[in-house]
């Protein structure tokens, strides 16, 4: 939720504008994979067909007959289809070494897309990176189609990172289609760059959804009251988004809180009739609070709530970050943050943070680092636009999959990280860890094994705000004063923070 931001010294920062075109090599092992074209062409190629050939998953190469069938063991698969009488041939994939090249300069920092070792322990990472290269294979986009609504404090609505991402939105703030931050408003600018930052363009991070869109609803301090959460949930329902994230939530040891009856029945209606009755899928961050969401002295009503998806956070060590929030009713889990010691909620602890997460950052002073970008957003308000983003690669890869169906196969596909201390039972959950650690790549190789993922949304053509040069106030080198504290409010008896 609230990230805790971090300052370089200035002359860092005033040259994160000029660092140079970075290359990102990378040495990609294919797996045992099998090129297999089928006598009969117009038979769909079934697992059921070859039980004995021990495939993990496969899938149709486009413009052509030959399916890509991965496996535990080339030899074996080779074997068993070489006596297969479906079978018209059947060779082997080879393997090389290929260089993988990102003009996104901070790419090679985002850990939580590709962790290679850059932070904590390598292959702590959603499987992103992995998933955009799965979505190549079949000839799809990263997110083409999907709009996701963000409620949050505000947004740079002209970061040329996010350019033709942002939709039109909604200022509950000053009452109009403009929910720009000219405040002290970070947080939620952060939080779409972490989803939808544009890819390869030279420029920064790249989103872990790029072609997803953004309808942002400026709310700040108002989200306190149940009536502008209503106007903004249905608001953003009503521009037909497919996902909501929200890094928001009661505030972390105040006390029970639970989500309005009105919000409540909106969530609900959106679950169940939205997209035709295939749901919208509605994210929360699960809170920084280090306190069980689900108990009555600590209940989170928001990210509790039985129809959205709370998502807690773990480090770059696969282990929850000691202010993740916990309980019966965490979902998932999403790489994040961490920071050092026992947990002290303190947006300006800055040595105190670990792996923080790269993304954009609202401009001038305006933002955490007073840059462009910050390598230090994090907390569960990270995590939970990170799982929307997976959402988004799934949606836009199958559209008719329902929201119920997506959790149960990002749930279902999680990577069951730190077992000894999450204590997983039967049913694969931890009230600690959810279900696990979000897998992007895992979920769209099941899905893609349910479904013929074909795409199908069409671009979203829609105007969007225009990216706009700003001129960093050079004269500003630290926040001005305790204002840039997490935003609090306290509204008609309901304490709420934009974590």
């Amino acid at each position: 939720m609230y990230n805790l931001p971090f300052f370089l010294p200035e002359a860092v920062m005033k040259k994160l504008f000029f660092i140079s075109f970075l290359l990102i090599c990378l040495t990609v092992s294919a797996e045992d994979t099998v090129f297999v074209q089928l006598k009969d062409e117009a038979r769909r190629f079934l697992k059921s067909d070859f039980a004995d050939c021990g495939i993990k998953y496969f899938y149709k190469i486009k413009r052509t007959n030959f399916y890509a069938v991965h496996s535990d063991s080339k030899e074996i698969s080779l074997d068993c289809f070489s006596k297969s009488p479906l079978v018209k041939k059947a060779f082997p994939d080879k393997k090389i070494n290929i260089e993988y090249k990102s003009s996104d300069p901070f790419f090679a920092n985002q850990w939580h897309l590709l962790n290679t070792g850059q932070r904590g322990i390598a292959g702590n990472d959603a499987k992103v990176s992995a998933a955009w290269d799965y979505l190549e294979n079949l000839g799809l986009g990263a997110g083409t189609g999907v709009k996701i609504g963000i409620i949050d404090d505000a947004f740079d609505l002209h970061h040329p990172d996010m350019a033709g991402k942002y939709l039109k939105g909604l200022d509950l703030v000053d009452g109009d289609d403009y929910p720009y931050a000219d405040d002290n408003e970070p947080h939620g600018t952060c939080v779409t760059g972490v989803i939808a930052a544009v890819k390869d363009n030279d420029l920064g991070v790249a989103g872990a959804c790029p072609e997803c869109k953004i309808v942002p609803v400026r709310s700040g301090d108002m989200l306190g009251e149940g009536e502008n959460m209503a106007n903004a949930f249905n608001f953003v329902l009503d521009q037909g988004v497919q996902i909501i994230s929200n890094s928001w939530g009661p505030a972390d040891n105040g006390g029970g809180e639970d989500m309005p009856e009105v919000v409540k029945e909106i969530v609900k209606y959106a679950r169940e009739k939205e997209r035709d009755g295939l749901g919208v899928v509605i994210f929360f961050a699960a809170g920084n609070g280090n306190e069980d969401i689900s108990a009555e002295e600590t209940f989170d009503g928001y990210a509790a709530n039985e129809d959205v998806i709370a998502v807690g956070a773990l480090n770059a060590y696969g282990q929850r970050s000691n202010y993740s929030d916990f309980g019966r009713d965490l979902d998932i889990m999403a790489p994040s943050s961490d920071i050092d010691g026992d947990y002290v909620w303190n947006p300006f602890a800055f040595d105190m943070i670990k792996d923080g997460i790269w993304t954009i950052d609202a401009r001038s002073w305006y933002g955490y680092s007073q840059s462009d970008y910050t390598g230090t957003f994090g907390g569960t308000s990270s995590a939970s636009p990170l799982a929307a983003a997976v959402a988004g690669l799934l949606i836009s890869a199958y559209p008719e999959l329902s929201r119920d169906e997506l959790y149960e196969i990002i749930t279902t596909t999680a990577d069951k990280v730190s077992p000894v201390d999450a204590g997983y039972d039967e049913n694969g959950f931890s009230e600690k860890y959810g279900y696990g650690r979000i897998n992007a790549l895992a979920a769209l190789q099941l899905l893609c094994e349910r479904h013929e993922c074909t795409g199908g949304l069409p671009e979203i053509e829609e105007e969007t705000y225009e990216p706009e040069d700003l001129e960093m106030g050079s004269d500003i080198d630290e926040f001005p004063d305790d204002s840039m504290l997490p935003i609090k409010t306290s509204e008609k008896g309901c304490s709420l923070s934009i974590f």
